[in-house]
């Protein structure tokens, strides 16, 4: 577990390269308005692509987890399953570009991030064989070279003086030969998808089957991404640009949640529920969980203003206000992560579809409210308040269906501890 998990933490930090530091320079170097502008399409962007990704990757851990014997078949299966949904995507896509009437350098700057991410979505599906069969090592290399080229290529254009368009099209690029590498590296460790046993309604059961997986995924995708469309109405694009600058680290903060969750996801997936085995990786999940979690509310809770001050300079001051929630946005994302985690290892999944339901009417009620009185802050707490809608319900439905929660009396002192010394720094 502690092999693998340093592994994925690898291939976690290489993506942060790409997915993180890149964003943090190019907010520096563009300023908040076009920065705004270009996070704002991305976003779009990744929310069309979520109907592609549909929640494979918990679906083919678990799957893969129970029977390795027959990756070639579930792999190959997914795979058309993804193709058929990308076309009925890129419809969609059509479609409210017509509606929207968008056009000029806005629509070619959205079209060149959808596909950049459609294709960056194909060849992380390629990396989720290796985790279901325990090479995370291989993984690791690809995720390493994909995002320095990535890295590399986009830096080199902006100190280039590219504009959005360019910048786009470089995404495009990098992914391209990402999306290869991937293959090359699948073909030679997996071997070959098997088309030969599938048929268009194994395909669609296929889609049919992993619903309440794309469900939970997208409601979890959609979550993170449907704040920045409520920034953009409120606040504007240099009200995005400012938020998303912050949340560039917070995303950067948050990668280790799915890091756990890959290790630990099949390895409790092969336990009984009720087995002493199940409740210590549960314990141990929980525990790492939160030991990350009140480190990262402590690093923006304390070192916030720094970070504004060293990063990005005097255009983002406003970014001060936010650093305190930001850090409590962390901590609350990685108590209700475990939960998560656990519920789908159970194959509870349809829990944690109206769980994330309920989350997302508490976001849509709660977040015009507290942003029309706090502006961006506002926006933060909110996302704290739909987390703690997630805990609360995942909580419960471990404790009805009888599945350890591994939650303990250290974990209980740890939340208590940053939860009052948060009131107490935050209230006047």
């Amino acid at each position: 577990m502690i092999k693998n998990t340093a592994y994925m933490a690898l291939s976690t930090f290489a993506r942060l390269m790409s997915a993180i530091v890149l964003f943090i320079f190019l907010a520096r170097m563009l300023g908040p308005t076009d920065f705004g502008l270009l996070m704002y399409n991305f976003t779009l962007a990744s929310i069309a692509v979520l109907l592609v990704e549909y929640g494979f990757s918990n679906q083919l851990l678990r799957d893969i987890g129970k029977t390795p014997a027959h990756i070639c078949q579930i792999m190959g299966r997914v795979f058309l399953a993804k193709l058929l949904l990308a076309v009925l995507m890129i419809a969609l896509c059509l479609i409210g570009v017509l509606i929207f009437k968008k056009n000029g350098i806005d629509v070619t700057v959205f079209w060149l991030l959808l596909l950049s991410c459609l294709i960056t979505s194909f060849a992380d599906f390629l990396n989720i064989a290796f985790r279901g069969i325990g090479k995370f090592h291989e993984e690791t290399k690809v995720a390493t070279i994909g995002s320095m080229l990535h890295f590399s290529l986009i830096l080199i254009m902006v100190l280039n003086g590219a504009d959005l368009v360019l910048i786009s099209l470089g995404f495009v690029i990098s992914r391209i030969i990402y999306c290869y590498i991937c293959w090359r590296a699948y073909r030679q460790v997996v071997g070959r998808y098997d088309f030969q046993s599938q048929s268009f309604n194994h395909v669609v059961d296929t889609i049919k089957t992993g619903f309440p997986y794309a469900a939970d995924a997208g409601f979890t995708s959609f979550f993170y991404q449907v704040d920045t469309m409520l920034v953009k109405y409120f606040l504007g694009a240099a009200g995005v640009g400012i938020y998303q600058a912050g949340m560039r680290f917070l995303n950067g903060a948050m990668q280790f949640a799915p890091v756990l969750g890959n290790v630990y996801l099949p390895a409790i997936s092969a336990k009984e529920a009720n087995t002493k085995e199940f409740n210590l990786l549960a314990r141990k999940l929980n525990l790492q969980m939160l030991i990350i979690g009140s480190c990262g509310w402590a690093a923006f809770w304390f070192g916030g203003a720094t970070i504004t001050q060293l990063v990005f300079g005097e255009k983002y001051i406003a970014l001060n206000l936010l650093w305190p929630y930001i850090g409590l946005l962390v901590f609350v994302r990685y108590l209700a992560a475990p939960q998560g985690v656990l519920l789908t290892a159970s194959g509870s999944q349809k829990i944690r579809v109206w769980a994330q339901i309920a989350a997302l009417i508490v976001l849509f009620v709660s977040a015009p409210m507290l942003m029309k009185t706090m502006g961006l802050s506002g926006m933060v707490l909110s996302l704290i308040l739909t987390l703690f809608t997630l805990f609360a319900i995942f909580v419960s439905a471990l404790i009805v269906k009888k599945i350890p929660t591994g939650l303990g009396m250290v974990n209980f002192a740890i939340t208590l501890t940053v939860l009052s010394l948060s009131i107490f720094l935050l209230v006047p």
